[in-house]
């Protein structure tokens, strides 16, 4: 994307559907800043039935907007193209759903498949809701072409050939429809409203039309005769007095122009067509359109519209001016903050002041950070003074998981400082940022190995994960965890594990059901009751629940103390999910 294309500000309408318009008239148009989606009836393909018996499937190849219905243009060039080579690959479903499949079979004497009429067909049911609302079609004709299409329905036990079918090229519009092909040059600009009348004056030497259309009629009031339809307003004429462009209006809301073959010139044409001449005419679909915008000099200004005007400009003022003081909020907030992002996405030194930062508020008084105190030893990373003891942390940012040596490493450390106080009074800490590339809940968690954790448990240190601190800032702010709590859970040995504070461990559901809002569980020495405030534990966060209703044996009850028992709870659990018992008289 070059720096120009950045700057170039989409409109929101009119939205443009180009079907197969040449990729430099597609760019012309998204370089005035429409939005221009680059559709296609498909490509006609080149099938390689050179024998008698030869016979391939073929698939459509055509490729409209999903939601095209919200489009407010349709512009379609039936130019014929030369076609592209047949790839197997291309004619094969990859993936399907369901117990039948439909292809379409093209056989000798055909070497040509196309896909356009059959696309064609697609597109008229797709532009249903177009035509319903203020919409226009550009349509650059070219000759009329039926095709017949042989479907082969697959299925898990046979194949079978349904009945041909056939389609022609403008199915997709039908008031062009009572056509014939004829080719030529020589074109005139009919007696039309002078704007088109001088606009298509430009390009009449350049058009070559391959189609003639008649005019549609209708009986009189009288019903006495047949008379031309008003609705359909010849452009163009050929040398024979035929209609070889056409504007139809029969379609609802939606507007048709029908133009001849242009050659080397249908860029100009198309962008002179949508930046001056349709603005003018349909100005709703063209809001941004400059053209009568003196109007809005104040000379011609509307009734109430100056005092509007005014309350727009206030309220404008008043959204930016608070739209500002929340961007500088957040950008406050972001500093604050900036250590939590930074326990899950950084290394080195950084990882390091981040944990620091976080230990410090979560209420260390005597932390030193190493490598700013004693920058010439290269051992711990962090000393926190205990009143029972010494901490000492090492940090590691990692893209990977931890080695043995890595997790073990601050054995050494933690007993070289026993020995130095004389005492064994030192806690050792390993924490590690590690797959620090991908988002926490992607990583492995935890990423120590089951003998790392129990090597851990036997040499009495702690390993943790920074994402574990990361969670923990939440946990407690919820009030799910003191501070104090933590601080002492990061002196176990082992893996370092943060759990609910004043509560007691229910374990895990023996089973869930209802969406996770109904809980098996086994109860042992105490007692749960109704409304009780349960905190569901899950990997990713923490949350309460409430308990709405206990059942025993298929009897509701009001508390429980022992045995089987089914729970609903407020919101729904996992199987995974760890539950505690709240404590809320404390």
């Amino acid at each position: 994307m070059t720096d120009k294309s950045l700057s170039i500000q989409i409109k929101e309408r009119p939205k443009i559907c180009a079907i197969d318009l040449d990729q430099e008239i597609i760019e012309a148009l998204q370089a005035k800043g429409l939005h221009c989606f680059p559709g296609t009836l498909g490509s006609q393909v080149k099938v390689p039935n050179s024998g008698r018996r030869d016979q391939h499937s073929c698939l459509l190849n055509f490729d409209f907007p999903p939601n095209l219905h919200e489009y407010d243009i349709v512009i379609v060039d039936l130019q014929d193209r030369e076609p592209i080579e047949y790839i197997k690959s291309e004619h094969t479903h990859s993936f399907f759903k369901g117990s039948e499949q439909t292809l379409l079979s093209s056989s000798h004497p055909e070497t040509i498949f196309d896909p356009r009429p059959l696309s064609s067909s697609i597109l008229r049911r797709k532009l249903g809701d177009f035509f319903s609302k203020d919409t226009l079609i550009v349509v650059f004709c070219s000759a009329d072409e039926t095709c017949e299409y042989h479907p082969v329905t697959l299925n898990r036990s046979s194949s079978y050939e349904a009945e041909p079918i056939q389609h022609s090229l403008y199915e997709f519009i039908p008031c062009l429809r009572g056509s014939y092909n004829k080719t030529g040059k020589n074109t005139m600009v009919s007696d039309i409203e002078e704007n088109i009348k001088n606009f298509l004056q430009k390009y009449n030497k350049k058009f070559t039309y391959e189609i003639v259309f008649k005019h549609p009629v209708k009986w009189s009031q009288d019903e006495q005769k047949q008379i031309e339809r008003n609705d359909f307003v010849p452009l163009l004429l050929n040398s024979d007095n035929e209609i070889v462009g056409v504007i139809d209006s029969s379609l609802e809301k939606s507007m048709v122009f029908a133009f001849p073959q242009l050659q080397d010139s249908k860029k100009d044409f198309l962008l002179e067509l949508i930046d001056e001449l349709l603005p003018e005419l349909f100005p709703k679909i063209f809001p941004y359109s400059k053209k009568f915008s003196w109007l809005k000099l104040e000379s011609y200004i509307l009734p109430n519209e100056a005092n509007l005007l005014a309350r727009k400009v206030k309220l404008e003022n008043e959204y930016k001016s608070a739209l500002n003081e929340i961007e500088e909020e957040l950008e406050i907030n972001q500093s604050k903050y900036q250590f939590l992002h930074s326990l899950i996405t950084e290394t080195s030194d950084l990882l390091v002041k981040s944990i620091e930062h976080f230990f410090i508020w979560l209420g260390f008084e005597n932390i030193v950070n190493m490598d700013e105190a004693n920058p010439e030893i290269k051992e711990e990373d962090l000393q926190i003074s205990l009143k029972n003891g010494l901490l000492v942390v090492e940090v590691k940012g990692i893209g990977g998981t931890s080695k043995d040596s890595e997790c073990s490493q601050i054995s050494k450390i933690k007993y070289r400082r026993a020995r130095e106080r004389n005492k064994f009074d030192v806690f050792a800490l390993y924490v590690v940022n590690h797959q620090r590339y991908l988002p926490p809940l992607q990583r492995k968690n935890p990423p120590f190995s089951e003998q790392q954790i129990l090597d851990a448990q036997s040499d009495e240190r702690g390993l943790l994960t920074t994402y574990e601190i990361f969670k923990l800032y939440s946990n407690i702010e919820e009030g799910f965890i003191t501070k104090e709590d933590a601080r002492l859970s990061l002196l176990e040995y082992g893996l370092v594990q943060f759990k609910p504070s004043k509560s007691n461990l229910l374990g895990y559901p023996l089973e869930v059901h209802h969406g996770g809002q109904v809980v098996i569980l086994n109860v042992d020495n105490f007692t749960l009751n109704k409304g009780a405030s349960i905190i569901i534990c899950n990997d990713e966060a923490w949350f309460r629940a409430e308990i709405l209703e206990i059942q025993s044996n298929n009897e509701v009850i009001e508390f429980a103390s022992e045995g089987e028992i089914g729970i609903k709870l407020s919101r729904s659990v996992l199987k995974v999910s760890e539950l505690w018992l709240e404590d809320t008289i404390h």
